[in-house]
C-alpha cells in the first residue's frame, strides 16, 4: 500500500511559511498603530504650539549693541544726490551674562508643556566706543547713537531696563526686526560725539518661554552663566559649557566664546547679517523631558514584530512538540491581542507613568493570551509556560525600550539567544518525519483465523 502524501496542513515546512506568513501580516495592523501613534505625536506639538504662542516660545536672548546713524550722498540718475541713512551696528568689549529660570508646567488637554521666567541680566562694557567703529564710509551721526539689545521673542517680554553711565534712559522701545532678522528694542539714547570714554553698565530683564533657552554671543569676550531648577536639561547649540553641573533637581552652566570662535563680525550693518546667520551662532538649554511617551511608544513598536514572530514560533514549537494542530485563525487572534497591547500601551502612556501603563497593557494582554494558549493547547500548564514566556519577553522589551544606547546591542544578543533555544530544543525533531500520516495497522492474523 503506498502512503499519501501530507496534506497542506499536515507539512511542518508548509505549516512554518504559513506561520511566517501570518506574522508578516501583522505589519499591517502595526504601521497602522504606527501612524497613529504619529497622529498623536502631532497633536501634543500642536498643544504644545499653542501653550508656546500664548505664554512665550523658545527664547533667544542677545546682547546690549552699539548702533550709529550713518548717512551716505547718493547720486540720481538726474545728476541730483540723495540722503541715505543706513544703521552701523559694534558689539561689546566683554560681556558678563546671568540667568535664573524658574520653571512650571502648563497643561492643555492632556498635554503638558514646561515654560519658564527667566530673570537676565546683562554686564557689558565697550572699551573704545567710538573709535571701535572703526573707519567709516560716510557721515556718522555721534549724537544720535543708541543702546540695543536683541530678543527672539517680544511676547515673553515681561520687563526690561538699562543702567549705564553717561547715556539718557529710555522708555524700552521696539524697533522692528533688527540684524539677522532679530527683534530689536532700543535701551537708551548715547551721545558719542563727547568723547571716546569707556561705556559700562548692565541690562535687566525678564522673559518668559518654553522648551529652550539660548545665549547669542554678541561680544568679543562673551561669558553666560546659567541656573534652572531641572534635572535633565539638554546643553547645546554651537558651543559646549566651559563647565556644567547637574544635582539635587537642578542644573547650571557657564560658557565662554571669544571673537575668534565665533563667526561674527565686531562691526557690522544689518544687511550684511542673513537671516539665520544668528541662529547658528546660539547656544543654551533645552528643557529637554527624558523617556518622552511617544519616543518609548515608537521604540516599543519597532520590536513588535520580533514580538510577534516570536510568540508565533512558540505557539508552532507546542503544536511540533505535543503533536497539535492549531488553525490560522487562532495565529491570527493571538496575533491581534499581541498587536493590541500596542494600541493600549499608546492610549494608557497619555495619561499614565509610562511604566506603570506597560505594566497595565502587558498584564491584560498576557492574561488573555495564556487563557486563550490553555484552552487551544488543551492543557493548564501549556498556559502557564506562555504566560511565563510573554512575562519574559514583555521585561526584555521593557529593558529595551529603556536602554538608549545600548538597545541594538541587547536586541541583537537577545535574537541570538531565542535563535539558539530554538535550535536546542527543536535538535532532535524529524522534520521530514512531522506531519506525515500514520500508516493503517494490518489487521492481526490471528484474529483474522478466528
Amino acid at each position: 500500500m503506498s502512503i499519501p502524501r501530507p496534506a497542506f496542513h499536515r507539512s511542518a515546512t508548509l505549516k512554518l511559511l504559513g506561520v511566517g506568513f501570518l506574522a508578516l501580516l501583522m505589519a499591517i495592523p502595526l504601521s497602522m498603530l504606527e501612524g497613529l501613534r504619529r497622529e498623536r505625536d502631532a497633536r501634543r506639538g500642536e498643544a504644545e504650539q499653542a501653550l508656546a504662542t500664548s505664554y512665550g516660545d523658545a527664547q533667544r536672548i542677545g546682547a546690549p549693541l552699539l548702533r550709529v546713524p550713518v548717512e551716505t550722498r547718493v547720486a540720481q540718475s538726474d545728476g541730483s544726490t540723495r540722503l541715505r541713512r543706513t544703521w552701523l551696528y559694534q558689539v561689546p568689549d566683554r560681556v558678563d551674562a546671568e540667568a535664573e529660570l524658574a520653571i512650571e508646567r502648563r497643561r492643555r488637554g492632556i498635554f503638558e508643556l514646561p515654560v519658564y521666567q527667566a530673570k537676565v541680566v546683562l554686564a557689558t562694557r565697550f572699551a573704545h566706543p567710538r573709535s571701535g567703529f572703526g573707519e567709516i564710509d560716510g557721515e556718522a551721526q555721534w549724537a544720535q547713537a543708541e543702546l540695543v539689545i536683541g530678543i527672539s521673542d517680544p511676547r515673553g517680554l515681561r520687563e526690561i531696563g538699562a543702567d549705564f553711565a553717561a547715556t539718557t534712559p529710555t522708555p524700552a522701545e521696539s524697533l522692528g526686526e533688527g540684524p539677522g532678522g532679530l527683534p530689536l528694542f532700543r535701551l537708551a539714547s548715547v551721545a558719542l560725539d563727547a568723547g571716546d570714554a569707556a561705556l559700562a553698565g548692565k541690562v535687566s530683564l525678564s522673559v518668559a518661554g518654553s522648551r529652550r533657552f539660548d545665549w547669542l554671543p554678541l561680544a568679543r569676550d562673551y561669558r553666560a552663566h546659567l541656573r534652572a531648577p531641572w534635572s535633565d536639561p539638554s546643553f547645546g547649540g554651537a558651543f559646549s559649557p566651559t563647565h556644567s553641573r547637574v544635582a539635587a533637581g537642578a542644573s547650571e552652566a557657564a560658557w565662554q566664546v571669544l571673537e575668534f570662535n565665533r563667526n561674527l563680525p565686531a562691526v557690522f550693518r544689518a544687511q550684511d547679517l542673513q537671516a539665520g546667520a544668528l541662529a547658528a551662532q546660539d547656544f543654551g538649554v533645552a528643557l529637554y523631558q527624558p523617556g518622552d511617551v511617544y519616543q518609548r511608544n515608537e521604540r516599543t513598536l519597532k520590536y513588535g514584530l520580533l514580538v510577534i514572530a516570536l510568540s508565533f514560533g512558540v505557539f508552532f514549537l507546542f503544536e511540533t512538540l505535543a503533536r497539535l494542530r492549531l488553525h490560522p485563525v487562532q495565529y491570527l487572534l493571538v496575533g491581534s491581542a499581541l498587536a493590541a497591547f500596542f494600541l493600549v500601551l499608546l492610549a494608557a502612556s497619555e495619561h499614565l507613568r509610562f511604566g506603570l501603563a506597560y505594566l497595565l497593557a502587558a498584564g491584560v494582554l498576557i492574561t488573555m493570551v495564556a487563557g486563550y494558549a490553555a484552552a487551544v493547547l488543551r492543557r493548564p500548564r501549556h498556559g502557564a509556560v506562555i504566560a511565563l514566556w510573554l512575562a519574559l519577553l514583555y521585561a526584555t522589551l521593557y529593558v529595551l525600550v529603556g536602554a538608549e544606547d545600548y538597545a541594538l546591542l541587547a536586541g541583537s544578543g537577545l535574537v541570538l539567544a531565542l535563535i539558539a533555544a530554538t535550535m536546542y530544543l527543536t535538535r532532535r525533531i524529524d522534520w521530514y518525519a512531522f506531519g506525515a500520516p500514520v500508516p493503517p495497522e494490518l489487521p492481526d492474523p490471528a484474529e483474522q483465523a478466528s
